[in-house]
Order: C-alpha cells, then sequence, then structure tokens
C-alpha cells in the first residue's frame, strides 16, 4: 500500500468524534462548577473570599460538586501526570515547551489525565490540565531532560563513606592515645614498669 495514500477508514467518523465532544459536561449539566474559564478562577482569587479561600494550589480542580480535591488527590494527579511526561520522553515526544507539545502527545497526556481524574473535564477547551502542565512541566524537564528531550546521564562519584572517615579517625586517635600514655608511664613511673603487657627496658640494660 502506498504509504502516501491515506484509508480513511482507520480514522474515527466525524459523528463519532462529535459524541465523544457532546459527553463532556457542560454548564448546564454541571452546575456546581465555578471555574470553567481561567478567567473564573484569576477573578476568584482577587475576590475577598479567595484571598481568604482554603482551595489550595490546585483550587481551580473541582468534583461534580464542586470541591477541590484532597491533599492526597493532589499528589496523586502531580504523580500521574510526571508519569505522563516520562512516557513522553520514552516516546520521543517530550516537547521543549508544554506550548510545543504534538497533537499526538497532548491526547495522549489528556486522555491519561481525564480517564482517571473526571474532574478535569470540568474545563472549557481543558484549560485546567494545560494549567497545572504548563506551570510545572519547566522546573521537571530541567532536572531531568538534557537540551534534547532525553533523560540526563548522572554521574556517580566514589565518595569515602562516614564510616570509613569514622574508623580512620577512632584509629588516629587511639594510637595517639597510646603514645601519650606510653611517655607518661615511661616518664612517672621509671623504665622498668610494665605498661598494657609490655617491658620498657631502659637502654643502659641492653647488652
Amino acid at each position: 500500500m502506498d504509504p502516501c495514500q491515506f484509508d480513511g477508514s482507520s480514522f474515527p467518523h466525524a459523528s463519532i468524534l462529535s459524541k465523544q465532544e457532546d459527553l463532556r459536561p457542560t454548564r448546564e449539566s454541571s452546575p456546581s462548577i465555578r471555574f470553567w474559564d481561567r478567567e473564573d478562577w484569576e477573578k476568584y482569587l482577587e475576590s475577598p473570599e479567595g484571598q481568604t479561600s482554603k482551595r489550595g494550589t490546585l483550587g481551580y480542580l473541582e468534583d461534580e460538586d464542586g470541591n477541590p480535591p484532597s491533599l492526597k488527590t493532589g499528589k496523586a494527579i502531580r504523580k500521574l501526570l510526571r508519569g505522563g511526561w516520562a512516557e513522553l520522553v520514552n516516546r520521543q515526544l517530550a516537547p521543549m515547551s508544554w506550548g510545543r507539545l504534538s497533537a499526538s502527545g497532548r491526547k495522549f497526556i489528556h486522555d491519561l489525565m481525564e480517564n482517571a481524574y473526571p474532574m478535569f473535564r470540568f474545563a472549557t477547551n481543558s484549560w485546567k490540565l494545560d494549567y497545572l502542565a504548563s506551570t510545572s512541566y519547566p522546573a521537571w524537564r530541567k532536572v531531568h531532560l538534557d537540551e534534547n528531550g532525553r533523560w540526563k546521564v548522572r554521574k556517580v562519584k566514589g565518595l569515602k563513606t562516614e564510616d570509613d572517615d569514622d574508623n580512620d579517625n577512632d584509629s588516629a586517635g587511639e594510637v595517639s592515645m597510646k603514645r601519650k600514655a606510653m611517655q607518661h608511664a615511661f616518664k612517672t613511673e621509671g623504665p622498668d614498669k610494665k605498661f598494657k603487657g609490655m617491658l620498657l627496658i631502659h637502654p643502659c640494660q641492653m647488652s
């Protein structure tokens, strides 16, 4: 088959795509949702209620009742998103910046996150997921990826362990203490006294 010829039967029919879009929640079907647009969230933050709110940094995310995710759920969301980024790296789809993500990469991330956490669907044009990813991806990429979008190679240098250092210090200290003790015994008790099983002999007694 000519690779330049597309088989239309392999693509979803337009009516199927439109039905999938129709299944997404709307303002009418989900009246408890407050932040359908990013502007709604920004206005909320500037309001007296928003300035004293305890919704947290992911407060723009809402379940079907309008409640923000718990701390535990928030951590799980971020963990799954980082896992999605790692998969993009493995598929060689990791972008330089989130705005340059390919269509296939975007579909993968949105399907992954929206299926696991439907609260991302309560947003016009999926702005909530794009906002979370665009604000957190740059720092993650800087730490884990090189300029070509590949995993950084971490070099581990062989360092002396603390146990080795402690052992060396103890040995040196012990030898020093023994030397001082021997010198003290020789000066104060005379050359013929025994010290720790050793007989100290005066040089004049040697033949």
